[in-house]
């Protein structure tokens, strides 16, 4: 039963984090419409939280239909990859209200082309270390509870309004006031872990038996170092970058990346806006990321691999 106290919140992308949200948004007795890119069978994700299986019947819409309707849209949740994001809000930008919150949560550095997109709205970025993957296009499991701290993009304070507004009684939602710093840490241990998993295959504590991508990881982590004193950030903000990873990929041993599920679902992946990232920003200050760069071509190369066979 939906609140009618309780604002209506779109979610842009179905995938694994969307479709946890979603959920749990509507456990919470929001009103939920998720927005998919084609028409599906049925509206009920089947959400297992570790603890309960829950069937959960929510409201989906396409792109193509939200575009038609030009419903307005007050509170928006973007869970799409980063290289799908800023063509998906083309489309609803019309949609959008000016004054509407924004909440951002994927990996990679995509906000700031989102803020110039829809410079108006409250852009609010949420940086999550839970877990879920999808077993089917209507089931997900929430594998690994986490925190996902949320910020706004500018670094102000996060409203308690706002924070009110989110399914707290079933996430753990933290405020932050520097999330740009926070975006950067987590670009850091993507950079370190994810692009690795996929040339080497394997979940992200298998890494830890591999001499070679150790000695891979640590020489990322020595490169992005000197990247960031190029870029003349505080390194006393950021913790070593490889010991960083070693504590990540310990305490997610059993996990696969994002990227390595990408690939083997056959899917772009967002090395672009991750490695990639980097390798841009090392371009623009005259100082190479060629660790990073071998990163990028590895990961399109087998892109391109399984784009051939299709």
């Amino acid at each position: 039963m939906n609140d009618p106290q309780k604002p209506t919140w779109y979610i842009l992308g179905p995938g694994a984090i969307g479709s946890l949200w979603a959920s749990y948004f509507r456990l919470s007795n929001f009103h939920v419409v998720l927005v998919t890119q084609s028409a599906r069978d049925s509206n009920t994700i089947f959400l297992d939280d570790g603890y309960t299986q829950h069937a959960v019947d929510i409201e989906q819409i396409t792109l193509a239909q939200l575009v038609e309707s030009k419903q307005p849209i007050h509170n928006l949740l973007v869970t799409t990859k980063a290289q799908h994001t800023i063509s998906a809000l083309k489309l609803i930008k019309p949609c959008v209200t000016e004054d509407a919150t924004l909440l951002v949560i994927q990996n990679g550095m995509a906000t700031k082309d989102i803020q110039s997109l829809l410079p108006k709205v409250q852009l609010t970025v949420g940086i999550t270390t839970d877990g879920a993957y999808r077993t089917d296009s209507c089931s997900v499991v929430h594998a690994g509870k986490g925190v996902t701290t949320i910020g706004n993009y500018k670094n102000t304070a996060i409203s308690d309004e706002l924070l009110a507004q989110l399914p707290n009684n079933y996430l753990h939602i933290e405020p932050c006031d520097n999330i740009e710093l926070r975006q950067w840490k987590k670009l850091t241990i993507n950079c370190l872990i994810n692009g690795l998993t996929v040339i080497y295959d394997c979940k992200n504590g298998d890494l830890l038996g591999i001499p070679r991508a150790m000695e891979e990881m640590n020489a990322l982590s020595i490169e992005i170092t000197q990247l960031y004193q190029a870029l003349n950030f505080n390194l006393q903000d950021f913790e070593n970058p490889y010991q960083q990873a070693l504590r990540t990929i310990t305490t997610t041993a059993n996990n696969y990346s994002s990227m390595y599920q990408d690939i083997h679902q056959h899917r772009k992946t967002e090395i672009d806006y991750i490695n990639g990232y980097l390798v841009e920003k090392g371009r623009q200050l005259n100082s190479p990321c060629p660790e990073n760069s071998r990163i990028v071509k590895a990961v399109k190369a087998l892109e391109a691999a399984f784009q051939d066979n299709e």
